[in-house]
């Protein structure tokens, strides 16, 4: 599916598609890294070993593009996480108005090449992932010194939880959550 907004097309892609983009999606994270691809974390190819490997293989992956013509700009992907029983108990702390009940959308990835930031990308590639969600809550972790990052998930609703290091040879993050059903946040933006 593509939706044309201004100057960019946005595109949702499944798992099988996602993995045919490696040559768009490499150079936005390596650019995106640059200052973190000495941290093996960070390396383009432990990246694509990730999506490859494990989000990929994910129930409902959703990979959203952005290209200008043939150029693809920006992109995020996540998918829905379920039976989060440590999850859940961690988010009623900051939602208790949501029901503990369901999967959690986890947001996965999110970056705009350095050239086409600040222009209103991010904000249509992240609006267009999580447009209609059928889950309650959303859930991203996001570094810690990525200020501009962070910055740009409160402005959208996103509330900071806590942090989490969700593996052994990953860093530790910053986590941040939306609440899916929170309609006054649609309607201040």
């Amino acid at each position: 599916m593509s939706i044309r907004i201004n100057d960019a097309t946005l595109r949702h892609s499944s798992a099988d598609e996602a993995l045919r983009l490696r040559e768009h999606l490499i150079p936005i994270y390596a650019a995106t890294h640059a200052h973190l691809i000495d941290q093996s974390w960070y390396a383009p190819e432990t990246f694509w070993s990730r999506l490859t490997n494990m989000y990929a293989k994910a129930r409902d992956f959703d990979l959203v593009t952005a290209w200008i013509g043939a150029d693809c700009i920006g992109y995020a992907f996540g998918s829905p996480r379920d039976g989060d029983s440590e999850l859940w108990a961690q988010l009623q702390a900051f939602f208790p108005d949501v029901e503990a009940s369901g999967p959690i959308y986890i947001f996965r990835e999110f970056a705009v090449a350095p050239t086409h930031q600040r222009h209103g990308h991010g904000t249509r590639i992240h609006d267009e992932l999580l447009r209609g969600r059928p889950e309650q809550i959303a859930h991203l972790l996001v570094r810690g010194d990525n200020e501009p990052a962070q910055a740009a998930y409160r402005r959208w609703g996103w509330t900071h939880i806590g942090t989490k290091r969700p593996f052994e040879n990953s860093p530790t993050f910053d986590a941040m959550a939306l609440d899916l059903g929170d309609t006054t946040r649609s309607e201040a933006e």
